[in-house]
């Protein structure tokens, strides 16, 4: 993972599972987010061809886990589990999902203050800036690079707090 850090124990655990029956159900897991303190499972699922999952997608995951939530000793009792699409503003927290949106526009918020020292020739609209909308132009194994208000910003996954997919909304 990029943005959030490696899945251990617990939810290590979910995702094995998830991804196992999301395989045998022709799925993908986009993300998978567990809340211990109110014990809720959060996972992301898409259909690989459309990128998305329907709401028969979501059902079809949520009945295969519903064996292994009544049986499996290492789960929760009062497990809450919530299946969906990731969503048109979707998080990206991974290489791959970096890659998913190459050529598209992307929201985020780095960790520091935009300044000249880091960006030389930075314009002044982006300075100080630290929640941003640009396009992505690349995605490597150590960062992106986004253009924003004409500008190339090349920045390390270290650099970036948080990012999603910023989808132009058409309100003709």
């Amino acid at each position: 993972m990029v943005l959030r850090e490696e899945s251990t124990g617990i939810e290590k655990k979910f995702y094995e599972l998830c991804s196992k029956l999301c395989l045998e159900l022709n799925l993908e897991i986009y993300d998978l987010e567990y809340l211990k303190g109110s014990h809720t499972l959060r996972v992301f699922i898409m259909d690989p061809a459309t990128k998305t999952a329907l709401i028969e997608d979501c059902s079809k995951l949520d009945k295969a886990l519903t064996p292994f939530i009544e049986e499996e000793e290492w789960m929760p009792s009062e497990l809450t589990l919530e299946v969906s699409s990731p969503g048109m503003f979707r998080h990206l927290t991974t290489v791959e999902h970096f890659k998913m949106s190459l050529d598209q526009d992307i929201q985020f918020t780095v960790k520091t203050r935009l300044v000249n020292d880091s960006f030389p020739g930075i314009p002044k609209s982006l300075q100080g800036e630290r929640k941003l909308i640009g396009k992505l132009k690349t995605v490597s194994e150590d960062g992106i690079c986004v253009l924003a208000d004409s500008f190339e910003l090349n920045l390390k996954y270290d650099d970036i707090k948080k990012a999603n997919l910023e989808p132009a909304l058409d309100l003709e």
